[in-house]
């Protein structure tokens, strides 16, 4: 039990789960370190580890000396010299030994308590060159924890407990980037939690959508912690609690048991077709942004993906994919499917984005509000062999399945009918034989105003609720300053939902929901009675809202089509 106070704060928004879990800060550039409880008697050997790792960081610090001598400059040997000291210091290198004896904790995470131990001292030292001796002592330690993660470690077959894998690290830092999230997902992180970031903001949609448990905009929640606390993150509530009594964390071991059997009584839901207790089809489909997504739609049995975020191909390339990456990678996906559709939206960048933006143009992002700058369909239409390009890799790719593409930040008729000539001349030129698809995102208020002209050059709308909210009520979905003012239940964003469908019904075109709003149980009976074709939602929520849908009953709330 940590001797540490207990303290509790809520998010701003969350992705469900809840995890149990030890704390380790993500800070000014800091790269994870393992986290481990010994199990017993391993103790000794993590000091002769972090003894080892202290000589072979001082031999390190000894050859770039050696090497740096050769230049004639004093001022680089000085710095190697202070980090020399500091690292030969016992209170780092002797007192982390003390913490792993007396935490039984593995070296890395006994280090690094050491490390934040000394740079908070130095912190409040009146002395501003003490002050400034908090460098020092995070080079210093870098050395050491470079040599530790290096090693390769011997474990005993008898310390395979050692992990404690009931109590994994939820990782907390100032934010994450979308890429920050998706890799610690692939590394198999069990949660994490920012204090920056507001609801819908799209670090949180991914997390959501690979079914990551997180919370964003836990403001302050950095001062509160240490790392090697115990934390609960409670992604159902927006909760967080630091250093739990026995009681709370019992509580929620069994809270945690309970809403496991809840999801299991999901499983019946699983690979049953999604409509109404009076059988009115609504199909449910997939937000995702990775082929590996996927593995979880074999078992629950999606109705499609619902929207394909293309984006992230390219934030995975260091430079600009080229045409037949792009094949490759939507091609994979199509066929994955199965036959099923897929709807696959064009590159949807701007400064935003600013890497991506870059990547796109060459150039960095100059003006002043990226959100109602040149983005989406706007920097395509700028950027024609960019488009030119996405459109020939995403139509020859259709060529393996059924395949809709869809255009971002559409807010004219002139806009689709660019993008629509653009794609027939392409289609024709590759004498592909799938038909051509090709949507309007109606995700601006312009495009709803407009949506009867749109109508008449478009296959299908989507709408993207997210947006939609934000610009119609000028609240930055993003800002956790207005997330109050980010409000789905406003009577014009139902308003303008209502106009979309009635100009998609009129114009006898599919329409479906990508945004959020789709995954809202709460508007699941409004979209059924509204003739949605298809919600689209991260992939953890569609087995909850088909239960939920089958529950509903149909009663129309449009006019009769003319």
């Amino acid at each position: 039990m940590s001797t540490r106070p207990r303290s509790e704060g809520r998010a701003v928004a969350a992705s469900p789960g809840i995890v149990i879990g030890y704390v380790q800060k993500l800070i000014h550039g800091r790269k994870p370190i393992p986290e481990r409880r010994l199990a017993a008697g391993a103790a000794d050997m993590e000091v002769a580890r972090l003894k080892q790792a202290v000589k072979a960081a001082v031999a390190e610090i000894d050859l770039e000396r050696e090497q740096l001598s050769k230049l004639g400059s004093q001022d680089p040997l000085m710095v190697l010299d202070a980090h020399r000291m500091m690292i030969a210091d016992p209170e780092l290198a002797h007192m982390a030994g003390e913490r792993v004896i007396a935490d039984n904790i593995n070296a890395e995470w006994a280090l690094r308590q050491q490390m934040d131990a000394i740079q908070a001292i130095f912190n409040q030292s009146d002395n501003a060159y003490l002050r400034g001796r908090q460098h020092d002592v995070e080079q210093a330690g870098q050395h050491i924890l470079n040599q530790l993660m290096g090693q390769q470690l011997q474990v005993p077959a008898d310390t395979a407990a050692a992990s404690d894998p009931e109590r994994p690290i939820i990782y907390v830092g100032e934010d994450f980037s979308v890429s920050d999230i998706v890799q610690m997902w692939r590394q198999g992180v069990a949660a994490i939690i920012t204090e920056q970031g507001g609801n819908d903001a799209h670090n949180i949609i991914v997390a959501r959508g690979i079914g990551l448990p997180a919370l964003v905009g836990a403001a302050g929640i950095l001062k509160e912690i240490e790392d090697g606390d115990l934390l609960i993150l409670d992604g159902e509530q927006c909760l967080w609690t630091l250093n739990p009594s026995a009681a709370e964390e019992l509580a929620y071991e069994k809270f945690i048991e309970a809403v496991s059997i809840s999801r299991e009584g999901l499983a019946a839901f699983a690979l049953q077709p999604s409509r109404s207790k009076d059988g009115r089809e609504m199909k449910l489909m997939a937000n995702i942004e990775f082929l590996e997504e996927l593995d979880m739609a074999e078992q629950i049995g999606i109705d499609g993906v619902g929207l394909f975020r293309s984006e992230f191909l390219f934030l995975n390339c260091k430079e600009q994919p080229d045409e037949d990456l792009q094949y490759r990678c939507y091609a994979a996906i199509i066929r994955r499917m199965s036959g099923k559709p897929v709807t696959m939206r064009l590159l949807d960048v701007g400064g935003d984005k600013a890497c991506l933006y870059k990547q796109a143009t060459n150039r960095d992002y100059s003006g002043s509000n990226p959100v109602l700058g040149l983005r989406g369909i706007r920097l395509l239409l700028r950027s024609p062999q960019l488009l030119s390009t996405q459109l020939r890799a995403m139509l020859r790719a259709g060529e393996h399945g059924p395949l809709h593409i869809l255009v971002p930040m559409v807010t004219s008729r002139n806009e689709m009918l660019q993008v629509r000539k653009l794609a027939e001349q392409l289609h024709d030129g590759m004498h592909l034989k799938q038909p051509l698809s090709i949507g309007a995102m109606i995700e601006v208020p312009a495009a709803v105003l407009v949506a009867d002209s749109l109508a008449e050059i478009s296959d299908f709308f989507s709408i993207g609720t997210n947006d939609l909210i934000q610009y119609t009520l000028a609240a930055d979905r993003s800002d956790d300053e207005v997330a109050s003012l980010y409000q789905p239940e406003h009577p014009a964003i139902q308003q303008l939902i209502y106009m979309t469908a009635l100009a998609a019904k009129k114009a006898g075109i599919p329409l479906s929901v990508c945004g959020e709003l789709a995954a809202n149980p709460e508007w699941t009976e409004q979209f059924l009675n509204l003739d949605m074709h298809a919600l689209s939602m991260s992939m953890s929520n569609i087995l909850p809202i088909r239960r939920f849908l089958s529950k509903q009953s149909y009663h129309p709330a449009l006019p009769p089509a003319p």
